[in-house]
C-alpha cells in the first residue's frame, strides 16, 4: 500500500512539476515591444481614446515589468489594436424619465505579434469593459467612471497579452 501511495505521489509531482500557474505566456525571447497607436473606429475622435489607451498601457507595462517599450521596428514584438466602439448610455431612469444611472462602455481588439517567430501570440482578441455611474453626479461622476474604465481596460489588455486562457 505504501508503494502505491509513493508511486502516485511521485507521478503527481512529476506531471505537475513543469506546469506554471502564472498564466504567463510571453515567450522568453521577447524582451521589448513596439506599441503602435491604436486605430479608432469608435467615431469618438474628440476623446482621443487611442492616446489614452496607449498612455495607460505604457504605464502598466512599465509597472508589471513584462518587457521594455522599444518603439522601433527592430523590437522583439509589437502590440496593435483597434477601438471598436465606445458608448455612453442611460442604464436606468426615474418615473419622470430623468436618467438615474449611466454606463460608459468600450470594446477594443488587440493583437500581439512575435517578430522573431513571425507569428501572432494573440490575434484579434476582443476586450469589452463597462463602468457605471450615477447620473446625478454630472461630469465629475462621468469623468471618474471614464478614468476607472480606461485603467481597467489597460490592465485587462496587458493581462490578455500575458495569458492564453
Amino acid at each position: 500500500m505504501k508503494i502505491i501511495f509513493l508511486i502516485t505521489a511521485i507521478l503527481i509531482l512529476v506531471s505537475c512539476g513543469s506546469y506554471s500557474f502564472s498564466g504567463k505566456s510571453i515567450p522568453p525571447e521577447i524582451k521589448d515591444t513596439q506599441l503602435l497607436l491604436f486605430d479608432d473606429n469608435s467615431g469618438r475622435y474628440d476623446l482621443s481614446l487611442p492616446d489614452i489607451i496607449n498612455d495607460k498601457l505604457i504605464e502598466n507595462i512599465e509597472s508589471y515589468n513584462y518587457f521594455e517599450i522599444e518603439n522601433s521596428a527592430s523590437a522583439d514584438s509589437k502590440i496593435t489594436g483597434t477601438v471598436r466602439s465606445y458608448s455612453e448610455t442611460i442604464v436606468s431612469q426615474s418615473r419622470d424619465e430623468t436618467a438615474d444611472q449611466m454606463a460608459v462602455s468600450i470594446s477594443v481588439e488587440v493583437s500581439f505579434y512575435n517578430n522573431h517567430a513571425e507569428d501572432f501570440i494573440i490575434k484579434n482578441r476582443v476586450i469589452n469593459e463597462t463602468e457605471y455611474y450615477e447620473a446625478s453626479g454630472g461630469d465629475t461622476s462621468r469623468n471618474e467612471a471614464f478614468d476607472k474604465l480606461m485603467e481597467r481596460l489597460s490592465e485587462n489588455i496587458l493581462l490578455s497579452l500575458s495569458s492564453n486562457w
